[in-house]
C-alpha cells in the first residue's frame, strides 16, 4: 500500500514536517531518498497545507514506500507537527530534516555509525553549510572537540542546527515529552538542554546538512518570540549559578553571543564579561573537567570574549579594547597561539575610531559599496 512504509522497523527514522512548502520540498525529500544507507523511512507530516504540497507528496508516496505521509485534521503548528510525527516514527534513531533544507549523501550513515559506536552520546548534530542567495558557507561555530565542550557551547549559543540534528528515541522517552509548546520557536534549543540531563550531546565537524536561508525562514518571521524563549532556556540553566541574576545574564548573552549583535556601552560590556566568568567557574566547578578539556572550554570563553570586544570596537567604541583581556578567567585558556592577531587588534580599533567621526563612517560606508 503506498504510504504505509516497510513492515520491518527501520533502523533510523527522517522526520520532516511541512506547511505549503512545495517550492523547495521535492530537493528536500530527494536528498533523504538518495542517502547511501539502508534501513531508514521518511516520516512527512503535512500540516494543513493548501498549496501543491498534498499532491506532490502523494507522488513521492506512490513510487516509494520508504515515504509515509501523515496529514492530521486541522494546523498543528510547529511544535504539534513535530511532536505528531514523532510519535509515529519507529527508528532507534530519528533524524530531522526542515522542508527546506538538505541532506548530504552520506548523513545518514555517518550519523548512525557514530552513534553506534558512542552509546554515551544521545544527540549528534553536524556543521552545516548555509546557502544564501545562491552563495554557500559554514558557519562561525568552532570546532566541537567533545561532548564536553558542546556542553559548554550550549550555555552560551546554540551551536546545533536542527536539519543536522539525530537523535536516540529511547532518549526522548525519558523525558516527559518530545518538544514542548511553551518553548515553540526554541522548542530545538529546549530540547538541547533537556537531553543534557539524560547524556551526552555532540557535533561532527564534516559537512552533512545544507540549510537554506530566505525570507521565510522561521526565525525571520518570529525573532522576537525566539529570543524570549532561547533567554528563558538559559535562565533556567543559569539559575544554579547566578540566582536571581540568571535572567538578566541570560538576556544579554543570548544578545550579544547568540545574536552576535554589539554591546552599546562599557557599563554592559563589563557586566557581560563578569556574567561570562562566573559562568565558566560554575560550569568547570559541576562537571571537574580533566584539564585539557578545562583548557579547551576556557579557551573557547576567550574567544567569545574577544568576540565581543572586537563587535564593541568595531562598532564604535574603539575603547573597548581595554577589555581584551580584563577578565583572567577568561583568557586563562587562552595560550600565545589562540590569541588575537595584532592586525586584527589595530585594524578594530582603528574602524572604531573611524566609526566616532562623521567623516570616518562615510569613508567606512563608501568602502562597503564599492566591495558590493
Amino acid at each position: 500500500m503506498p504510504g504505509a512504509g516497510p513492515a520491518k522497523a527501520p533502523r533510523v527514522s527522517v522526520l520532516l514536517t511541512t506547511h505549503n512548502g512545495a517550492a523547495l520540498l521535492a530537493e528536500s525529500l530527494d536528498s533523504i531518498l538518495a542517502q547511501r544507507f539502508d534501513g531508514f523511512e521518511l516520516v512527512v507530516v503535512d500540516d494543513a497545507s493548501t498549496d501543491a504540497t498534498p499532491a506532490l507528496l502523494a507522488g513521492y508516496a506512490a513510487r516509494d514506500p520508504r515515504l509515509r505521509v501523515l496529514r492530521p485534521d486541522r494546523s498543528l503548528g510547529v511544535v504539534g507537527a513535530r511532536n505528531h510525527g514523532f510519535a509515529a516514527c519507529r527508528g532507534a534513531y530519528v533524524a530531522m530534516l526542515d522542508h527546506d533544507d538538505l541532506s548530504h549523501p552520506d548523513r545518514l550513515a555517518t550519523q548512525a555509525a557514530y552513534l553506534d559506536a558512542t552509546p554515551e552520546v544521545v544527540l549528534v548534530g553536524s556543521e552545516v553549510l548555509l546557502l544564501e542567495a545562491g552563495r554557500s558557507r559554514v558557519t562561525d561555530h568552532r570546532a566541537a572537540a567533545s561532548p564536553l565542550l558542546l556542553r559548554w557551547m550550549l550555555q552560551v549559543d546554540n551551536p546545533l542546527t536542527w536539519s543536522s540534528v539525530m537523535l536516540r528515541r529511547a532518549a526522548v522517552q525519558k523525558l516527559s515529552g518530545f518538544l514542548r509548546p511553551e518553548a515553540e520557536f526554541a522548542d530545538d534549543f529546549d530540547l538541547y538542554h533537556r537531553l543534557l540531563a539524560v547524556g551526552e550531546v555532540a557535533r561532527l565537524d564534516a559537512v552533512l546538512t545544507t540549510y537554506r536561508w530566505h525570507a521565510t525562514n522561521t526565525s525571520h518571521h518570529a525573532g522576537g518570540l525566539l529570543f524570549d524563549r532561547a533567554v528563558q532556556v538559559l535562565a533556567a540553566a543559569y539559575a544554579p549559578w547566578l540566582g536571581a541574576e540568571a535572567m538578566a545574564a541570560a538576556t544579554l548573552v543570548v544578545r550579544h553571543l547568540s545574536d552576535r549583535q554589539p554591546v552599546p556601552d562599557a557599563a554592559t560590556l563589563a557586566r557581560l564579561g563578569g556574567w561570562l566568568e562566573r559562568l565558566l567557574a560554575g560550569f568547570c566547578a559541576r562537571h571537574a573537567p580533566a584539564p585539557a578539556e578545562r583548557a579547551m572550554v576556557a579557551e573557547h570563553a576567550a574567544g567569545l570574549w574577544w568576540r565581543v570586544v572586537r563587535s564593541a570596537m568595531r562598532a564604535g567604541q574603539p575603547l573597548a579594547i581595554r577589555q581584551a583581556r580584563a577578565w583572567p578567567g577568561l583568557c586563562r585558556g587562552q595560550g600565545k597561539g589562540q590569541a588575537p592577531a595584532l592586525t586584527d587588534r589595530l585594524g578594530s580599533f582603528g574602524i572604531g575610531l573611524l566609526r566616532t567621526h562623521p567623516a570616518g563612517r562615510r569613508l567606512l560606508a563608501l568602502g562597503a559599496g564599492m566591495r558590493h
